[in-house]
């Protein structure tokens, strides 16, 4: 195996959807009400890269979730790509066909995501699992926990949760965070090469409908395990509760209509 460290920039890539019409939370009822109270408690993508032991660890463990970049050889659309190391002063080395590249995100135990649920639509315009205008949620929800927080008023959420991170004096941003807030892209990494970053994870996670907030916090910001306690004020007034068994059981009808901006008013355009 060969090691090493190496220093990139950020590559430009595609921003992730930010456009949802469902926002949720999935969790025991202890935390999701101190979620109401206004706490976001942030784990780092190194945390969840080495996440071992805990409760639910197999759901939310991803070996990919420090990683940005991942180049492998081999040939895709008819073109056979192949890593090549070159160090001054020396011949060019081409590696073996087997040969995998991982380039970790700068600093991973500083960048910190807050996972919710969401229903929403990808970049091809298509929301998964959507099927003759209905969603049935995953029964594996049920293993998140007991119950789900439905987030009501997105814009004041957003309001709210910008206006905490604003005033935090140990919050970073980064190019790497693309963003910082967004739809995650689900993919099949078997035979992938190319960017990964904080908004793509492997397919075999996509029933979980991810919709992450990211962002950089120093390490004076960070509790004893190493998250982040982010307090964003009161959200009772902009959240309601249920149960994980009521939210599985019962599938809900997506209703999409279209606009047309008239005069400066939305007219709807019947199909």
């Amino acid at each position: 195996m060969v090691s090493g460290e190496v220093q990139m920039q950020a590559v430009p890539d595609r921003m992730p959807n930010k456009q949802c019409w469902m926002l949720f939370k999935v969790a025991n009822l202890d935390r999701l009400h101190a979620l109401q109270r206004g706490l976001l408690y942030m784990n780092s993508v190194d945390f969840f890269a080495k996440l071992e032991g805990e409760a639910g660890a197999a759901l939310r463990r991803d070996e990919l979730e420090n990683v940005y970049l991942k180049l492998s050889s081999g040939m895709r659309d008819g073109v056979v790509s192949e890593l090549a190391l070159q160090v001054e002063g020396h011949d060019e080395i081409v590696l073996n066909p087997e040969t995998i590249m991982t380039l970790h995100l700068p600093r991973p135990e500083t960048v910190m995501v807050y996972c919710l649920g969401s229903v929403s639509a990808g970049h091809d315009g298509q929301i998964w699992g959507l099927e003759n205008g209905m969603l049935q949620f995953s029964e594996r929800f049920r293993e998140f926990g007991t119950h789900v927080l439905r987030i009501t008023n997105h814009v004041e959420f957003s309001r709210r949760l910008s206006e905490a991170i604003a005033t935090h004096p140990h919050l970073y941003n980064s190019p790497f965070f693309e963003g910082g807030y967004g739809q995650v892209d689900y993919v099949d990494f078997n035979d992938y090469s190319g960017p990964i970053g904080l908004f793509r994870k492997p397919i075999e996670y996509a029933w979980q409908r991810e919709y992450r907030l990211c962002l950089g916090a120093e390490p004076e910001a960070l509790n004893d395990r190493g998250a982040l306690e982010l307090n964003i004020g009161d959200l009772s007034d902009i959240t309601q509760i249920t149960t994980v068994e009521s939210f599985t059981s019962n599938p809900i009808t997506l209703i999409q209509r279209s606009y047309r901006i008239v005069d400066g008013k939305p007219v709807q355009v019947l199909s």
